[in-house]
């Protein structure tokens, strides 16, 4: 018996979504997940997601980001990683930075560890067990000031909350690879839109956006299928 069976029997997988033993998402559950298959374009970037945004996925989201599981966590990678797939085809660099986007320190500390730093070092470990070690996390972006929560704000409202929001280390040789800015959640674009400025006016140039889930119905930049 392998160690991966062991584990398996001590700890048996159980639905992230409802809970039934069995697998980590159930079949019942997984339909309940809406793949997003559009792309959407922010600042003439485009943006990449694995699903649409709705309960299920808030649900997968929450449990990684504000519970630490890294079960939910790992899932959310592996979709990521199937989107990257598609991306890859169509970017083609020979190499890429994952960049992700910063939270705040003071929800750092709170949840006791970095959400995103660790979804994209995830996401990261899935793109190079299927495509061998063409990418690397590199933390371009730092919080350069307060924000307030998003959850509660209009579209305007989280554009001037995010105005000015991060900073770029400057200095990191990445002239090489191809920058892919990564989040959770795009719901209006203002995150991601000031991430870019911070980036540019760092010097740093993406190629593409990569999210684990996208709310469209506030993007209205659609750019196909």
């Amino acid at each position: 018996m392998s160690f991966g069976e062991l584990l398996a029997l001590i700890y048996p997988a159980s639905c992230l979504l409802c809970g039934m033993a069995g697998a980590n998402i159930c079949l019942r559950c997984e339909v309940l997940l809406e793949s997003c298959r559009e792309l959407y374009e922010i600042h003439n970037l485009p943006l990449y997601s694995a699903l649409h945004y709705n309960e299920a996925s808030s649900h997968l989201i929450l449990a990684a980001k504000e519970s630490n599981d890294r079960v939910a966590a790992r899932y959310l990678a592996e979709l990521m990683a199937m989107r990257f797939a598609r991306l890859h085809r169509e970017v083609a660099a020979e190499n890429y930075a994952l960049v992700p986007i910063p939270s705040a320190k003071a929800a750092d500390r709170r949840r006791g560890f970095e959400h995103m730093p660790l979804l994209a070092k995830l996401l990261a470990k899935e793109i190079r067990e299927e495509y061998g070690d063409i990418c690397v996390v590199t933390p371009l972006l730092y919080p350069a000031r307060k924000v307030v929560d998003q959850s509660q704000l209009t579209a305007r409202e989280r554009a001037a909350n995010m105005k000015n929001a991060f900073g770029t280390n400057a200095g990191i040789a990445l002239s090489s690879r191809g920058i892919i800015l990564v989040d959770d959640l795009v719901t209006t674009g203002s995150t991601m839109g000031e991430a870019l400025r911070a980036l540019r006016a760092g010097r740093y140039e993406p190629v593409a956006l990569l999210s684990a889930c996208v709310a469209g119905r506030f993007l209205a930049n659609k750019i196909g299928r």
